[in-house]
This record gives structure tokens, sequence and C-alpha cells, in this order.
């Protein structure tokens, strides 16, 4: 599910990228920034870098399982999706010669979820699964310890970056429930 709505976005973000520079390259790749052996995990430069940087589960919204009626009359337990906020680390991958070239395409990240109100459906991005409606992208204001805080765990030396995050996917696997019969009398 993850992977799907993540390649999706990327997908749209290069043909935002595609119009609004009349290039013919994608720039946008879902990527770590580092192995886990410490070397580079990208080799091709000058491109934006969309790294998952963090999952959490949306509180707000209830997970007490429910009971859906059957067609025979019956009942099953359906259990709530979890519900989850994922955080997106979008970098400028770029040479030292490019530098201002990678600002322009972080300011272009910003300005393609500006475009779309920040919200990503269905409409306005055709990849994403029949199962998600829409999400919203959130744009997360870091303080520099916090900034310090992700490229350590991400294992990198800064780049310009913007964080977002995508909230609320809803994961669920569902599983066939034994059927409760109905109480017909008391």
């Amino acid at each position: 599910m993850i992977d799907k709505v993540l390649s999706a976005i990327a997908k749209e973000m290069n043909n935002f990228f595609k119009s609004k520079h009349s290039i013919t390259e994608d720039k946008v790749i879902m990527s770590n920034l580092v192995n886990a052996d410490g070397s580079i995990a990208v080799q091709e430069t000058d491109k934006i870098i969309m790294t998952l940087a963090g999952i959490d589960q949306e509180r707000s919204q209830s997970n007490v399982s429910t009971y859906k009626p059957t067609a025979r009359g019956s009942f099953v337990k359906k259990r709530p999706a979890v519900n989850v906020n994922i955080y997106i680390v979008f970098s400028a991958y770029f040479t030292p010669e490019n530098y201002e070239e990678g600002l322009k395409f972080i300011s272009s990240v910003i300005a393609f979820f500006q475009s779309r109100g920040g919200n990503m459906s269905r409409e306005n991005t055709p990849g994403l699964t029949e199962i998600i409606d829409k999400v919203t992208m959130e744009l997360i204001p870091l303080e520099f310890r916090e900034i310090s805080n992700v490229w350590g765990a991400l294992g990198a030396k800064y780049l310009p970056s913007v964080v977002y995050r995508l909230r609320t996917l809803p994961i669920e696997h569902i599983t066939p429930s034994p059927e409760i019969p109905s109480i017909n009398k008391v």
C-alpha cells in the first residue's frame, strides 16, 4: 500500500516537473540516500530523492471493531484499518555546479503540493489505488535541531530538502472471520 501511494505521487510529481520545466527526464526517484553499509544509495545526480523517513499511527480515528451484517442475516466482525501518517523527505541531490538548480526543484516540490491544495486524490493523482480516496500532504516545519536529527537518522550529510507528512493512509488486511448468528428471540 505505502509503495503504491508513494510511487503514484512520484509519478505525478515527475509529470508536473516535465510540464513546469520543459524537461523530458524523470527528476524524482524513490530511494534511501544511504545504504545500510553507509555507501551512497543513489548513483545518479541532479535528482530529487524521495525518502520515507518515518511512519506513525493516526490516533484521532477510531480503532474499534464493528460487526457487519451478511446476506444470510448473520454478522461478521470487521477489524478497522490501521491509519498511518507517513513522513517523506524530498532532497535535492544535485552536483555543486547545479546547486541553484536543486533549489529550483525543491521549490517545485512545494509548488506541486500547493497546486493540489495539499490534497492527493484519484482525480489529480490517477495512480492512487482503489482503496484510497484521498490523502493530505502537509509541509512539516523543522527547527535546526530537528533538521539535524532527521539527517542523522537518515545517515547522510545535509542536502537542501523539505519534509512532508502524508495523512492518513489506511492499511488493512481482510481475513475471513467466523459468522455470528443474529439473535431472533430473547
